[in-house]
């Protein structure tokens, strides 16, 4: 017994590990993690299967993306005012349904193109829930003093999973329909539900006084931000990388790997896995890290390479050197939102961090207007000029961030800033 009491010594870039809760909540985002990647790989192959077209693709993801954009703040007002670990459990049976349904619907053939938006579109309800609150319940498992090391363990099991998940289908691919992978991930997220009930929080203290109505909530978290100005303005640079950064892993990645590298279904899971190497590598430099002295200029840093390895991927000819890009590409962005993430629990109240959460489901839910572009510019353009030209918009919009936001961004410190809890 002492043995199970006994805490765990972990080295410094795992400290967070630790905490027995923590451990579910990121073996359960490790799986869901991986169920994301290889929902993302076969529902791209799925549809290029049944229509042959990149913008039935783009379009494909704008609908599993819009109802982020429709309920992300609706969903950080619930965050806050409902049990978080029951939130998190709904939305995950809702995403292990989709994946049931599909897995069933391509093994009996009688899959058509609309259930995949169908099933794109309540995967993407669920999963605008599912952020804002899995976000909000790292500071309840974890002590303020590892919640940077937890964000950014949380960012790796994304990241390792980009790698392991989008391989997985890839290899899966070669020997199984897109139905069969479905069915597997089915399994998969199956034992992150079981993670999930495992987790034992204590309850929730419900407020004195009348409870306000969902929008009077709603209103507070947009007064809070108001007076907290650094939380708009990291929340309104993010715009950047989820607009015109993000459709290069679910618009251009299918397309390079199919139309113009030869690569074939399983190559959509190699070089999302490649995105995944240097996601992985990004990660686990901030976690080893107590603090980033100067996060708001690792920010910028962050946007600019970004932008300067899409431009060099649309002039890249070779399969190698295609998959090294895409890594620098990945470690960009999963390295700047583990740092967005930080910012944005550091400096505000724990009673609002699901509605600050929700700032990013607002970025989130435009991603569709990115793919929607980038699935235009594929088709009348080609590939490898459009991923030039969104490439390119990011060092532009970058650039203009950093001449009217820069200064404020550039003061940004890892040590959490005063903030006020009420008005």
């Amino acid at each position: 017994m002492a043995l199970l009491k006994r805490k765990w010594s972990t080295p410094q870039t795992f400290r967070a590990l630790q905490h027995r809760n923590y451990r579910l909540l990121w073996l359960g985002q490790t799986g869901h993690s991986a169920s994301l990647w290889m929902d993302q790989v076969a529902r791209a192959v799925l549809i290029l299967e049944l229509t042959d077209s990149a913008l039935m693709l783009s379009l494909v993801i704008a609908a599993r993306l819009v109802p982020i954009l429709l309920f992300g703040l609706i969903a950080g007002v619930v965050a806050d005012r409902s049990d978080r670990k029951r939130v998190l459990f709904t939305t995950q049976m809702v995403t292990f349904g989709t994946h049931l349904f599909l897995g069933v619907m391509v093994t009996v053939n009688l899959i058509e193109t609309w259930h995949v938006f169908a099933t794109a579109l309540v995967a993407g309800t669920a999963m605008a829930f599912n952020q804002p609150v899995r976000q909000s319940l790292i500071p309840m498992t974890v002590p303020r003093e590892d919640l940077s090391n937890a964000v950014a363990l949380n960012s790796l099991a994304l990241s390792v999973m980009r790698v392991g998940g989008g391989s997985l289908a890839g290899a899966l691919l070669i020997f199984l329909s897109t139905g069969g992978v479905y069915l597997v991930n089915a399994c998969i997220y199956a034992l992150v539900i079981l993670s999930t009930s495992a987790i034992r929080l204590p309850p929730r203290e419900a407020p004195a006084g009348d409870r306000p109505g969902l929008f009077a909530d709603l209103g507070e978290g947009f007064s809070y931000v108001a007076r907290n100005p650094n939380l708009g303005v990291i929340a309104g640079l993010s715009l950047v990388l989820f607009v015109f950064g993000f459709p290069y892993q679910q618009v251009f990645v299918p397309l390079l790997a199919t139309d113009v590298l030869d690569l074939g279904s399983s190559g959509v899971g190699f070089l999302a896995g490649a995105t995944g190497v240097g996601a992985v590598a990004g990660t686990l430099f901030v976690a080893s890290r107590s603090q980033i002295a100067r996060p708001g200029m690792q920010l910028f840093i962050n946007l600019f390479v970004f932008g300067a390895a899409l431009v060099a991927i649309s002039l890249q000819a070779t399969v190698e050197g295609t998959a090294l890009l895409l890594g620098v590409a990945g470690s960009m962005t999963v390295t700047y939102m583990a740092l967005t993430n930080t910012i944005l629990l550091e400096n505000s109240a724990p009673e609002m961090h699901g509605r600050v959460m929700s700032l990013l489901s607002l970025d989130r839910g435009l991603i569709p207007l990115g793919a929607i572009l980038a699935g235009v510019l594929a088709s009348g353009l080609g590939t490898r000029p459009a991923i030039f030209a969104m490439g390119g918009l990011v060092l532009v919009l970058a650039a203009l961030a950093f001449a009217v936001a820069g200064r404020r961004v550039l003061r940004i410190r890892s040590e959490p800033a005063v903030v006020e809890a009420e008005a």
